[in-house]
């Protein structure tokens, strides 16, 4: 019997079952389909957010934007209201001001004043939901002709020149007087070799003001220094950077004082502080803020009305006024002629920064012709026509005339209306 099924056993075929096979290949192309899920998942994932990023840019760009018009509407706004109300104003022509200091925020639910009526609340809220803005947007705008025009110092005329250069060097000076750390690494520094480097930058001529030779001696680390200097404008503020002899702790002092779209001049009822501070050494910061105080408050005697006005209260600060008046640089006391907008749109996460400078070409054209004509009648004679050839050209003898008379500051010109929106010379997106 035994041995019957031996047999029997042993001539049957093996078992071949390959169900252990099937399922191990199904738990593989399972895990190969979950793996490419998850993969194409995550891709998908990451090109969503990056496109919903990257419209969220664009919104909050022209969120931006948004501010930046609106801005340049206030800015004509104003130059028309100055220009037919700025005259019968007459001092008090900086209460139309506000049209653009003002800042601007969009909702503005987010600075509404506690003292509003919840009447006037419930009224802008209304407004805000009824717009199909959904952005959010801050602008201020700022005046940007209240600074000293860095081209000035290779300018024609050869008492802006030589004022804007003044000027500068009271800068750095006061800069010395004021910060220790800054004595202390640049003490007894010769800035006007700078101040050379950077009329070398602008001026026409090749030779150096720094002992003569060729400009270009100054950068000979650079491998195509043909072109360097450019002899021409700085077309904007951090292009200074590349001047030789510039470093870091003197372009932070000149960054904020300085602009390349000036008003050939100082506007003192608009200066920044540092601009200020530069205008004597005897400058002090408590005088400063006295200055600042008086012209933005009309109980102290508001805006400053011409040299006699400022120079007056000035010494009576006890400010030495005599290296202002040396320097001859054109002092105004008028209108906002510049600006800089910053504004900044938000969108969800994201944030854009647009900057823009408008210039007002118009009007100062007049102010630079007026500047060229009393540089013209101020400068010496060979003859004054009396036939004497004294060169007096008065009968005292004593070498004056009427034109020379002129006040430091020039008489301000009518202002004329604009004809479009502002003129935008300077734009520039983060």
């Amino acid at each position: 019997m035994l041995t019957a099924i031996i047999k029997a056993t042993v001539g049957l075929r093996p078992i071949r079952n390959n169900r252990g096979m099937a399922l191990l290949m199904a738990i593989f192309a399972t895990t190969l389909m979950i793996f490419l899920a998850v993969e194409v998942s995550y891709d998908t994932s990451v090109e969503f957010l990056v496109a919903s990023q990257q419209v969220n840019r664009i919104r909050a760009y022209y969120a931006a934007k948004a501010g930046v018009e609106i801005s340049l509407l206030r800015i004509l706004i104003y130059q028309k209201a100055i220009a037919q109300f700025g005259k019968n104003l007459g001092s008090n022509k900086s209460m139309l001001d506000p049209i653009w200091q003002v800042p601007f925020v969009w909702p503005p639910t987010a600075i509404l004043p506690e003292d509003l009526s919840s009447v006037d609340k419930d009224r802008i809220r209304a407004v805000v939901e009824e717009s199909s803005f959904d952005g959010q947007f801050s602008a201020q705008i700022y005046v940007e002709g209240g600074k000293i025009d860095i081209n000035d110092l290779g300018s024609e005329v050869k008492s802006l020149r030589e004022s804007t250069r003044k000027q500068i060097l009271t800068m750095f000076e006061a800069e010395r007087e004021s910060n220790e750390k800054f004595s202390d690494e640049y003490y007894g520094y010769d800035f006007n070799e700078l101040l050379n480097n950077i009329q070398d930058w602008i001026d026409t001529n090749e030779e150096s003001l720094n002992g003569g030779g060729p400009e270009n001696a100054e950068y000979e680390d650079i491998e195509d220094r043909e072109f360097i200097p450019p002899n021409a404008p700085f077309k904007t503020v951090e292009e200074l950077n590349m001047v030789a002899g510039m470093n870091a702790d003197f372009f932070q002092v000149l960054a904020p004082r300085v602009t390349v779209f000036g008003v050939k001049g100082v506007n003192v009822n608009y200066a920044p502080k540092e601009v200020l501070m530069g205008l004597t050494p005897t400058m002090t910061e408590e005088a400063v803020s006295k200055v600042m105080a008086r012209r933005s408050n009309p109980d102290e005697g508001g805006p400053f009305q011409g040299d006699d006005d400022f120079f007056g209260f000035l010494q009576a600060e006890r400010v030495d006024v005599t290296p202002i008046q040396e320097s001859k640089i054109p002092l105004y006391y008028d209108a906002v002629y510049n600006f800089r907008v910053v504004s900044t749109g938000q969108f969800a996460n994201v944030n854009r920064e647009i900057q823009v400078v408008t210039y007002d070409f118009e009007n100062l054209k007049e102010r630079y012709i007026e500047i060229v004509n009393k540089e013209e009648d101020t400068a010496p004679k060979t003859g004054d026509g009396d036939g004497d050839g004294d060169g007096d050209g008065d009968k005292s003898g004593n070498g004056d005339n009427e034109k020379s008379q002129t006040p430091q500051n020039p008489q301000q010109p009518e202002i004329k209306i604009p004809k479009g929106r502002p003129t935008v010379v300077y734009w520039e997106e983060n």
